[in-house]
């Protein structure tokens, strides 16, 4: 196959050929891995798992490209999965939290701690609210989607998002207040 020019085909064209070209497909994944690797690192909070997810997010996207009903849609539809992806980290990442409260071991990211304070902080109160909360709050404040964007990653309803980041915002300011 002839080789692509990345910056001449556009994300649907590049999604229309990836159906039969790995080329193409790898094309997409240059153009769009550090997007969805950007997004998964806001939403866990520490590159911990971030490899993993961007890896699984596109083995999915291998799997269901032929099935993208909209290729002018790939970049949502790659934080589609790479969200329902964080959903499934978060999830074990809750359960690991149990265990490692009775332990309470804490190695330190930075090589001085405060410099890492707001954001262990901020993490911190993220972890203690509902996933889906928390999700739809990273996407809009901190990726700075806009709503609409966030409804459709999310899979739910503009009202939802709405309500959902409002009251992510209600719950985080009574946690971080001093």
């Amino acid at each position: 196959m002839a080789s692509l020019t990345t910056l001449s085909i556009g994300d649907a064209e590049l999604a229309i050929r990836a159906r039969t070209d790995e080329s193409a497909f790898a094309a997409l994944y240059a153009r769009h891995a550090p997007y969805v690797a950007r997004v998964a690192f806001r939403l866990l909070g520490s590159d911990a798992d971030v490899d993993d997810v961007v890896q699984e997010t596109f083995l999915d996207a291998a799997g269901a490209i032929g099935d993208l009903l909209d290729p002018n849609a790939v970049r949502s539809w790659l934080a589609s999965i790479a969200v329902r992806r964080v959903h499934k980290v978060l999830r074990k990442r809750h359960r690991r939290n149990i265990f490692s409260m009775l332990f309470a071991q804490v190695t330190p990211s930075a090589s001085d701690p405060r410099d890492r304070q707001p954001v262990d902080e901020l993490y911190d109160a993220l972890d203690r609210i509902p996933d889906d909360l928390r999700i739809p709050w990273t996407l809009a404040r901190v990726e700075q989607l806009t709503l609409n964007e966030v409804a459709k990653i999310c899979g739910v309803s503009l009202a939802t998002v709405k309500r959902r980041i409002a009251e992510a915002e209600q719950r985080l300011e009574r946690r971080l207040k001093p």
